[in-house]
């Protein structure tokens, strides 16, 4: 396959997130999201990038930007296969009215969102860079020779149905050793298990939205925490011992069954890498709450990828 023709049907999986799709692209799609990071011999220098995440490479069509923040509103796209059948420029119109509604969904509350995640993720690399289970593998330090870890934050805010609204703290990590081009990239995801009304009673803007950043920190941690294990101590990504999960992911409102690593679990949290190709947007290593997925060995007859028609969200 040409790789114009490879880009294009990426960018057309992006918009339809599909399981056809994610089949038909397994033979150009690349799976880089899915490996471990490079063997270092030196700490590996953790910084941020300074940038947003990537509207083409991490993003899918009609999300909305909340000015001044990191936050993105999803969940909400409607009509995008149909766009497919107009080109580019179907696509185009697509991406503008769902961008227009998702800024319409939340434009009563849009100054609570200006929420910027530096603060939350400085704090969260301190913590893993002084951990002792991490420290010989991380540091905040830049030393001759060091590999760099330049981290890019975002809060993916997607709408599971109408009204409910789960919160995803996602980190694009991309590895640079002795040139600009990054030698190894994937992103590591964290979100709590219940999913509420964005306003409201319960909701995670209710009151100071005091909610909504408690949860961002503890997803902060929990993908921080995530990236630093991956680097200290690598778990295997055995096509052998291949782990069945369904579960809600970002930026789209259907709960999924993929298969794919099991890289740890304890009493709470399942952290794991769907073998998805780097198409699609939640590529990367996946931390749930337990209480909030279902998961087993998976067994020869499971769909590598399918819409699950049961109820979304808890």
């Amino acid at each position: 396959m040409r790789r114009i023709e490879c880009g294009k049907l990426l960018r057309i999986a992006r918009v339809l997130f599909g399981a056809a799709a994610v089949v038909s692209l397994t033979a150009c799609a690349s799976f880089e999201f899915t490996k471990a990071a490079p063997a270092h011999t030196q700490a590996v220098t953790l910084k941020s990038s300074g940038e947003e995440i990537s509207g083409w490479n991490d993003l899918p069509i009609g999300v909305y930007r909340v000015p001044d923040s990191h936050v993105v509103i999803t969940g909400h796209q409607k009509g995008q296969g149909a766009a497919l059948l107009f080109g580019l420029v179907g696509v185009a119109v697509a991406h503008a009215a769902n961008a227009s509604a998702g800024a319409t969904a939340v434009q009563d509350v849009e100054s609570k969102l200006r929420i910027k995640l530096d603060a939350p993720m400085e704090k969260a690399m301190a913590e893993v860079a002084a951990a002792p289970e991490y420290s010989k593998h991380l540091t905040r330090a830049a030393g001759k020779g060091n590999a760099q870890m330049e981290l890019t934050p975002a809060l993916i805010l997607t709408f599971v149905n109408d009204t409910l609204v789960r919160p995803y703290v996602i980190l694009r990590a991309n590895m640079k050793a002795n040139g600009a081009n990054p030698a190894w990239s994937t992103r590591y995801i964290a979100s709590p298990g219940q999913a509420r009304p964005l306003v409201g009673p319960g909701g995670w803007l209710e009151g100071d939205g005091s909610r909504l950043r408690a949860a961002v920190d503890t997803n902060m941690r929990l993908a921080m925490r995530a990236m630093a294990s991956d680097l200290a101590k690598p778990a295997a990504r055995d096509d052998k011992a291949m782990t069945m999960v369904q579960a809600n992911f970002p930026f789209v409102k259907p709960r999924f069954q993929t298969l794919g690593y099991r890289l740890s679990e304890d009493d709470n949290y399942l952290t794991f890498v769907p073998k998805l190709g780097d198409v699609m947007v939640f590529a990367g290593v996946n931390v749930f709450e337990k209480s909030a997925i279902t998961f087993r060995p998976a067994q020869k007859d499971d769909a590598v990828f399918k819409v699950l028609e049961e109820p979304v969200a808890k």
